[in-house]
């Protein structure tokens, strides 16, 4: 019996948090390759005790040992694919998503970088992988000589956060959009109007009012890394037409 085998044997055994876990394990088995139980945690929307408690119904001491024969199961599932038609068939996929950027909605894009341009306080999230576009965000307004707080996990985001005002403008980088791991560690739900939220989740569960929904979930979840080569060219794009409305001055 392989181990796909043996979590879908204990599919009644698990509690109803365990069984987000199941569910969303069974559909994204490739996500344990490269995910912390913190990442796992977040995209299965329960705390990090939920994915030990799925770990520990399966006979696992913890997650690590799960995720060694997670891998080894994959690694035997794996059927290998010629690699000049994969990178075809990867770069069309890409291509595809760049083409579908003219979808963003462009009257928030352009709000954005007028309150980017117009507020004296500027703060950055991003956790994980999504603190890659973030940060890339922080040094492009640093070198527009345009100085930001940035925070890159949600220890330390929940400090930045707490010195946040009303008029202080928040910039949330999250791939799926979630809120669970957020909600622990600082409140999103009722945040200002001066907060955006960047992401590719067309349904996100945080309800931000200002969300930039861009291209690219699809693609994201069937690749093995969150797909911030997406959001890192719209944080390209965003730098370079608030640069324009610089030189407009």
């Amino acid at each position: 019996m392989n181990l796909m085998e043996t979590i879908h044997l204990h599919k009644n055994d698990f509690s109803k948090t365990e069984r987000k876990v199941y569910d969303y394990i069974v559909q994204n088995p490739t996500a344990i390759e490269t995910a912390t139980i913190t990442k796992i945690a977040e995209l299965c929307q329960v705390s990090t005790s939920g994915i030990l408690r799925f770990c520990q119904v399966l006979g696992y001491k913890g997650y690590k040992d799960f995720r060694f024969d997670m891998l080894h199961y994959l690694h035997q599932e794996h059927v290998e694919v010629n690699s000049e038609n994969l990178f075809d068939e990867l770069t069309s996929k890409y291509l595809s998503v760049i083409r579908q950027f003219n979808n963003i909605d462009q009257n928030k894009l352009n709000q954005l970088i007028k309150q980017i341009k117009n507020t004296k306080n500027i703060y950055i999230i991003g956790v994980h992988y999504s603190s890659l576009p973030a940060k890339h965000l922080v040094l492009g307004l640093q070198d527009l000589g345009i100085n930001t707080y940035f925070a890159y996990d949600y220890m330390q985001a929940s400090h930045l956060y707490n010195t946040i005002h009303e008029d202080d403008l928040l910039i949330y980088f999250s791939i799926e959009g979630n809120q669970n791991n957020v909600s622990r560690f600082f409140d999103l739900t009722n945040a200002s109007k001066n907060t955006y939220m960047i992401t590719l989740n067309p349904k996100p569960k945080l309800l931000i009012e200002n969300t930039l929904i861009l291209p690219g979930y699809t693609l994201s979840k069937q690749s093995i890394v969150d797909l911030q080569s997406i959001v890192v060219i719209f944080v390209e794009l965003l730098l370079n037409m608030f640069h324009n409305t610089l030189k407009e001055d």
